[in-house]
């Protein structure tokens, strides 16, 4: 008789076979071994299926699930669909677990019943795998809610909530294809649901921000707005009444201008610190408020958040 898993762990997978064999390890090589492993092929044309497939062969608590590419969001509802686990728990095919994580994690949401959703800090990880920054994230709940505009409320490779907790928000919208995590969060929250952070790193999130493309950049951002704003018209109005559809268009309208202005914030805002290049990055932060409304409001709301985090 087969043991029910206490986790279920969900992994979208689109070729990522660069990083991929060392995310699965750091799951499988987890203190609590009571899971089960499902990895969810977005239709991937490199070899990320041959390589999940190698450690199916070595370890039966891995389910692979294949289809053709519908995105992060589908992958996500289709692992959660299958799952059979308690909680769910998720990872990204670039990062890695600290091997007490699921441990830690679930201990925690088997001593606090009326939580639903908790994450934790992490630490941020280059290409070569070198710890280059500390993700600190806020752990009380009263500072989560109150920030939860400004603050990424919780990091989506530290999910590990209820599977309840998904069903009951309907899960990831496919629509959504930035900033799922955060929309979801958002609807938990205004559903009532109680979301943490555990203070420890217990996961290594790797980070491409250089290699970021400028058109995806602007959508992330502006969908990332759209929701904020349908969150507050679910406090507002009890229900959401934008047309999707119609944000959606508006989204996806990226033009050349902005394109050449967000390339030249980026490429500013990574240099190397100098005074020379201080002086920079200032000039082109000021030149790109004046002229682009998205980054304006980018900037003006990473300011706000700033000042939020500095008096913690």
């Amino acid at each position: 008789m087969h043991k029910i898993p206490g986790v279920s762990v969900i992994m979208s997978v689109f070729n990522g076979e660069d990083f991929l064999a060392d995310a699965i390890k750091s799951v499988l090589n987890q203190t609590f071994t009571n899971f089960e492993f499902i990895i969810v092929d977005d239709g991937s044309n490199d070899s990320s299926l041959a390589i999940i497939q190698s450690f199916q062969e070595l370890d039966s608590r891995i389910k692979i699930i294949v289809h053709k590419n519908q995105g992060l969001a589908k992958s996500l509802n289709i692992g959660i669909e299958h799952s059979i686990g308690k909680y769910i728990a998720r990872i990204d095919a670039d990062d890695l677990c600290y091997e007490s994580r699921l441990e830690k994690q679930f201990a925690f949401m088997e001593a606090n019943h009326k939580v639903d959703l908790i994450g934790s800090s992490v630490d941020v990880i280059n290409e070569d795998g070198l710890i280059t920054a500390i993700k600190k994230q806020i752990t009380d709940f009263e500072n989560i809610f109150k920030k939860r505009f400004l603050l990424s409320p919780i990091l989506h490779i530290t999910f590990f909530g209820k599977k309840s907790f998904f069903e009951k928000n309907n899960g990831y919208r496919d629509s959504f294809i930035f900033a799922q995590d955060y929309d979801l969060v958002l609807r938990g929250l205004d559903s009532g649901s109680i979301i943490l952070n555990m203070e420890e790193q217990l996961v290594q999130y790797r980070d491409f921000q250089r290699k970021i493309n400028p058109s995806k950049f602007i959508q992330q951002f502006r969908i990332t707005e759209l929701a904020i704003k349908l969150s507050r018209e679910r406090s507002k109005f009890g229900k959401e009444v934008s047309d999707l559809n119609l944000e959606f268009q508006k989204i996806r309208k990226v033009k050349s201008f902005e394109i050449f202005m967000v390339n030249i914030f980026l490429k500013t805002y990574f240099l190397e610190y100098s005074l020379a290049n201080k002086a920079l990055r200032s000039f082109i932060n000021i030149l790109v408020f004046i002229v682009n409304p998205d980054l304006r409001r980018l900037l003006v709301r990473d300011f706000r958040a700033y000042k939020l985090q500095s008096k913690k």
